[in-house]
This record gives C-alpha cells, structure tokens and sequence, in this order.
C-alpha cells in the first residue's frame, strides 16, 4: 500500500511504515459501489408539477409531456431493476399527477379552442356586415345620384368609381345584390314599406338559403327567415 505521510509505496500500515506511520483502521478497497439514479424520476416529477401551470401558460404543455414522459420510463425501469434505478415512489406520483393534468388540459384546451373559434366567427360575421353596410352606403349614393338603383351586377357603381373590386364578405364569397319591388310589410296601421333592395351574405357555411345568412334589406338588418323566395344575383366578379 502506498504510505499517506511520506508517499513510500508497497508499505505494511498495519505494521507500520518506515517513516513512522501506522493504520489506525482498515483499510479502504477499490470497489466503486453504484448507487440507484433518481434523476428521471425527479426529472419526471418535477416536471408534472411544472406542467399545472399550463392551465394558465400554454407553452408550460411541453413540460407537462415531458414529464409524463419521463415518470413512465422512470417507473418501468425503477420496477425492473431496482438496484440500478430508484425513486419508485416519485415516479409513481408523476404518473398519477401526469394522468390527472394531461387529460384535463385536453378538456380546457378544447373548450378554449371552441371559444376561439366563436369569436372568430362573430368577428367574420361583423366584418361582413360592415363591407355590407358599405356596399349600402354605395347604392344609396347612386340612387341619391341618379334616381335609380343600379342593377344586379353593380357595374353601374363600379363605372362609377362607387363599388371597386370584388365585393365579398370575410368568408371570401361573393356577397348577393338585388333591386326589388316586393312589399316588405304591411299593418294595417302604417301604409306598407316598399323593399327597394336587398344585400345578403351566405355567412359560415358558404351556402345561401340558410339560417346563418346576413341579409341587409334597405339598409337595416333582418333575419334571415325575412328573406324574399325569389332567385338572387351574385354580384359578379
């Protein structure tokens, strides 16, 4: 053994060394003793926690995943080799915090995603009516102009400079103009309302003759039910 005091090598310490030295216990063998890794079962767990804040983050999912990730493996090899891999109990408890978190963000997500997609929509159908109203604005002006409402097809207002380029609600289809004659409503109290035009809108579903539709009638608003039967004009492109 090589002497801790003076360095001299293949020294008898329990005997003691030629400088003096002697053991004063045994002495310490070469065996690397490997002791159980934790680490992905901590990795694992701390992450799971990590992963509640998505609820309110989004970008914490990626920790979420991980961690469920992680206490799977941890769990698995924890139960196969126990003397090479430990912290059962902690991957146990990612497993469980993981199966708890992941289904219920997928539960908040979707309801988020249902909400975001409402909103979109309302807010397509409110830039429809404003590009509507706009187009109204246009007829209006020209029949101000001319006595007159231009025909179907609009090219009156765009020879005039009143309606440019394609006319299309915020789907992308191309809204529906016609001049009509039909009475609008009759009571008996009030002489009856004579509908001069009307501007509709196939709203979300692309498809005109339907309940989601947009319909401006002389420049108001009605339901869709209030649509005249008559075959409507695309305006053209």
């Amino acid at each position: 053994m090589v002497c801790p005091c003076c360095g001299r090598k293949h020294q008898d310490l329990q005997r003691g060394c030629i400088c003096g030295a002697r053991s004063v216990a045994a002495p310490q063998t070469d065996e690397i003793v490997e002791l159980p890794r934790l680490g992905r079962a901590l990795t694992g767990l701390a992450c799971a926690i990590a992963g509640l804040g998505s609820f309110l983050t989004p970008w914490l999912l990626a920790p979420a995943l991980l961690g469920a990730y992680a206490s799977v493996t941890a769990y698995k090899r924890a139960r196969r080799e126990p003397s090479r891999f430990g912290g059962l109990p902690f991957a146990r408890a990612g497993v469980v915090l993981s199966s708890l978190v992941l289904p219920g963000l997928l539960l908040f997500g979707s309801y988020h995603a249902r909400e975001w997609y409402i909103g979109q929509q309302e807010s397509a159908r409110a830039a429809s009516r404003a590009r509507m109203l706009e187009l109204a604005l246009a007829i209006q002006a020209y029949q101000k102009q001319y006595r007159a409402l231009p025909s179907p097809q609009l090219d009156e207002l765009r020879a005039t400079g009143l309606a440019n380029g394609l006319i299309t609600d915020q789907w992308g289809k191309s809204l529906r103009y016609r001049p009509t004659g039909e009475l609008a409503a009759t009571n008996p109290l009030t002489a009856p309302l004579l509908t001069q035009y009307s501007i509709i809108s196939a709203g979300e579903d692309g498809e005109f003759g339907t309940a989601d539709d947009l319909v401006l009638r002389d420049g108001v608003f009605v339901s869709a039910g209030q649509t005249p039967g008559r075959s409507s004009s695309a305006v053209s492109r």
